[in-house]
């Protein structure tokens, strides 16, 4: 480590819902989604893994509780003796206790120290004694499972490197740095393995491990599941939208759009490879419903590549425009305030809370852009929305569920807009998404602010001055070559990925 003198510190981890079911598969074969009934997490910028934000609370620790005595029982009534094996006639207390090293290790993603091993050792023995064998196992469980080392990930103090004064984070640690971030889950057996021999110390020994977890199916699902925290995706199977044209039954629509999009970003990010193709792709995944929507003859139900000619990579989406849509409308506030916080990492302040910010009405004499002129109109209003709404309309080509239209209401559609975020590679008049699109490939800032999202997400935190040299050196290597893989990898190559602070306790 040679970059700067402070480092960001490693705070604890809860599990997400996502990741508390992801590891109760890979522990117990369990794929009951136990984390349904768990209240939501608390967001911030969108990322549900943010650790100031989401905490345990009572509520959380209830349904802990329960998850933890049913993932239990299931698991001791359909898989015991894969489970804690025993034979006919062995020491069933020396069974007990290679189950608790065995599956301690594995659950709390390190090897259990000797007061751990003690307490779990002692408490299947006094359970084994008074209530018998698979009942002292299934105890046991439940307890790994309620404990902190199982729900939280703990980087643990180590000694100081004698060159910089920063810890290095230990094997196990750096394990589950890497598997949480990659797969959303514990480490498979071959980065516990790697750990074991203490090889995951070297760049190459790290980037060996990235990579290889990249090819794995998990890593698809989180890099699915990045996407629609960063674009707040989570409420768009549940949309309805309303349109002569649109069927009154909508259960499949929001449904297959945001399989449509996840598609999208399987060919952009897997297949093609590069940040480029986020604002240069014409692809769009239809099905049998959405087809005929977007003026596609196609009546298969399986999804098909359609390249639409009027389509700018992400901001042109179908998912996207709908999910920042109204239901009987477009949203132009909503989709400016999207392109300047997710895609430019520019802070939008709320509306003054004097001012009624419900949409207009729509008007059958006037299209969108002329109702939504009011903002502009009203002093308290104006400021702020010649910035926002100045991006916003340049989607006016699109309706509420993302299909091009060249006119509303009869009246001629106006796409022009305007960027106005004090940056000059951004700054600008511009006509429709096209346009829009290509300032905002070229754009550094919005390259950085790409980077700057995936750097939040890995952390699960937002970053401070002492991640300024983490990131500028990630963004520079992510400016090098444009390849998303590869920012990945810059992220699990970076003093703040792999050390932590050689004072103060472990927050």
């Amino acid at each position: 480590m040679q970059c700067s003198d402070s480092l960001p510190t490693s705070p604890l981890a809860l599990l997400t819902r996502a990741q508390y079911d992801n590891t109760i598969a890979d522990l117990l074969g369990d794929s009951s989604h136990p984390s349904s009934v768990f209240p939501p997490e608390n967001q911030v910028e969108g990322f549900k893994n943010n650790t100031t934000a989401h905490q345990v609370s009572p509520l959380l620790v209830e349904t802990y509780l329960d998850a933890a005595e049913g993932v239990a029982a299931r698991a001791v009534a359909s898989n015991l003796s894969a489970l804690a094996p025993c034979a006919n006639g062995a020491d069933q207390n020396a069974c007990g206790q290679s189950f608790v090293s065995n599956f301690g290790k594995r659950a709390f993603r390190r090897p259990l120290n000797a007061t751990e091993s003690q307490l779990f050792d002692d408490l299947f023995l006094r359970t084994l004694q008074m209530q018998g064998y698979s009942a002292a196992v299934q105890l046991v469980l439940e307890a790994m499972l309620q404990s902190p080392q199982f729900l939280y990930r703990v980087d643990t103090r180590l000694a100081p490197t004698e060159s910089t004064g920063a810890i290095a984070l230990g094997p196990y640690e750096l394990a589950a740095r890497l598997s949480y971030f990659l797969t959303g889950s514990m480490p498979d057996s071959d980065l516990f393995a790697a750990a074991d021999k203490n090889q995951l110390q070297t760049d190459a020994q790290i980037e060996l491990q990235t990579r290889r977890l990249l090819e794995t199916p998990r890593a698809r699902d989180v890099v699915r599941e990045f996407h629609h925290q960063w674009l707040g995706l989570d409420s768009l199977p549940d949309i309805v939208r309303t349109s002569v044209d649109l069927p009154s039954d909508q259960d499949w629509l929001g449904k297959d759009l945001l399989s449509s999009f996840d598609l999208f970003i399987d060919r952009v990010f897997w297949d093609q490879g590069n940040y480029t193709a986020l604002f240069e792709s014409k692809d769009v995944f239809l099905n049998g419903h959405l087809a005929p929507l977007f003026g596609v003859s196609y009546t298969q139900e399986p999804f098909a590549i359609n390249q639409l000619p009027d389509r700018n990579g992400l901001i042109t989406q179908p998912a996207l425009l709908s999910i920042l849509a109204h239901p009987n409308q477009t949203a132009p506030v909503q989709r400016g305030v999207f392109v300047l916080e997710r895609l430019m990492c520019v802070s939008v302040p709320p509306p003054p809370p004097t001012v009624n910010n419900k949409p207009p009405d729509p008007d059958p004499s006037l299209t969108t852009r002329q109702r939504f002129d009011v903002h502009t109109q009203n002093p308290e209003c104006a400021f702020c929305h010649k910035m926002i709404d100045g991006v916003g309309f340049g989607f006016e080509r699109y309706d509420q569920i993302g299909r091009y239209r060249a006119s509303e209401n009869g009246l001629t559609i106006d796409a022009s807009g305007e960027v106005t975020v004090n940056d000059a590679a951004l700054d600008g008049k511009f006509d429709g998404t096209a346009e829009l699109a290509a300032r905002l490939e070229a754009s550094p800032r919005v390259r950085d602010c790409v980077a700057s999202s995936w750097y939040r997400f890995a952390l699960g935190r937002l970053e401070t001055q002492a991640d300024l040299c983490s990131l500028h050196d990630i963004q520079a290597k992510f400016a090098a070559n444009g390849q998303l893989r590869d920012l990945l990898v810059a992220i699990t190559q970076s003093v703040a990925f792999r050390y932590r602070p050689a004072t103060g306790a472990a927050q």
